[in-house]
């Protein structure tokens, strides 16, 4: 009875967990109530979500362990198979192929990117994704490595560019994921769109800066 139990919580929450990344994905965060995906995971219980999760931000993190587990390993993947002398296009590449890899290989359709880029959109649940690259050592040691590549760059210079980068990574990789959605979507490898958006990076920050006026 017991192991009926511990299963029958496990598929509630992995309903919660698909309803809820796929809700917020198409309507946003603010817009989508605990009880509206609970009745989308086919809950007849209102509360099904502070129940399993304890509130929707805990859920919300649930969306995004899920995913960002798999994605670590590719990152390892990626530190693993870097050269002895990377350049900043190698760090740029290690930071964006897991990401798309991982995406391509979900198939469509597919909600994470979307929910990733509504849950990055909202100020009250930004919090959320920096404490999850703060957690994920693979990330880190990437980052570690992009800054230690990069030329001198003054602080304002990188500021901007790093929310640059952040904005066309996740808005990108949400494009590619509803662009795939679409009947006439012609599908691109992969490997083809990492190197697009690895060239497009990587000249951004190699371009020179422009002296303050």
């Amino acid at each position: 009875m017991a192991e009926g139990k511990t299963g029958q919580s496990a598929r509630t929450r992995h309903a919660l967990i698909t309803a809820a990344e796929k809700l917020i994905a198409l309507h946003g965060v603010a817009a989508v109530s605990s009880r509206q995906i609970s009745k989308a995971a086919g809950q007849r219980n209102n509360y099904a979500v502070g129940h399993h999760f304890g509130s929707k931000d805990d859920l919300i993190r649930a969306v995004l362990t899920a995913h960002n587990t798999p994605i670590d390993h590719l990152r390892r993947k990626a530190l693993d198979s870097i050269g002895p002398d990377p350049r900043v296009r190698d760090w740029v590449r290690c930071l964006v192929a897991p990401e798309i890899e991982y995406l391509a290989g979900l198939g469509a359709p597919t909600y994470f990117a979307r929910f990733f880029a509504q849950v990055s959109a909202d100020p009250a649940t930004t919090m959320l994704l920096y404490e999850q690259m703060g957690g994920s050592e693979p990330l880190v040691a990437i980052l570690e490595g992009f800054y230690g590549a990069l030329p001198s760059f003054p602080d304002d210079a990188l500021e901007i560019r790093n929310n640059m980068t952040r904005h066309i990574i996740v808005n990108t990789l949400a494009d590619i994921e509803r662009a795939a959605e679409e009947p006439t979507h012609v599908p691109i490898p992969w490997e083809r769109q990492c190197e697009i958006v690895v060239d497009a990076l990587t000249g951004m920050w190699l371009a020179p800066v422009s002296a303050a006026p």
